[in-house]
């Protein structure tokens, strides 16, 4: 019987997603990782560094819950906090030769999964209440929604753009 069905199931899904986002982006050209779409939005290259820095900003925050090492990165209170850190990641990354970023992608991917394998369902299932404080979240949202649910918006966008 598995005694952390939480953890199985959440890394299961991320596992997916993962697969799909890599597949997809490993079919296109240099030419179609970097070029912008026609309505303006982010190339594939801009979306991989903003999944990349809120995977960071999710290890920050795993940090923070299970060591308590104070948080490196800015508290998200409000949409517009959120809005701010992705015009800021952009504006750090959006020069940034797509080798790098695809190294890092990787390579910040692998980082999550190394904490996710080492935690239990009883500390996933911790409340979490450092960001949107209102939202009564546990860590499992938080990792949720920061990776094989960020992965799946940016690949539904990736997919459409193609």
């Amino acid at each position: 019987m598995d005694e952390n069905p939480i953890k199985t199931e959440l890394l299961r899904d991320i596992e997916l997603e993962w697969v799909h986002i890599e597949r997809i982006c490993g079919g296109l050209t240099e030419a179609e990782m970097t070029s912008r779409s026609a309505e303006g939005q982010w190339s594939v290259k801009d979306a991989l560094c903003h999944i990349s820095a809120w995977e960071k900003y999710l290890l920050d925050r795993l940090a923070f819950v299970l060591t308590r090492q104070h948080p490196q990165y800015p508290a998200m209170f409000t949409w517009d906090d959120v809005h701010r850190f992705n015009a800021q990641v952009y504006a750090e990354n959006k020069d940034r030769p797509l080798n790098s970023v695809i190294i890092e992608f990787r390579s910040v991917y692998r980082g999550v999964m190394t904490v996710l394998e080492a935690m239990d369902d009883a500390e996933l299932s911790q409340p979490y209440s450092y960001d949107f404080t209102d939202d009564q979240l546990t860590l499992v949202h938080l990792i949720r929604a920061n990776t094989y649910e960020h992965y799946r918006e940016h690949r539904l966008d990736i997919e459409k753009g193609k």
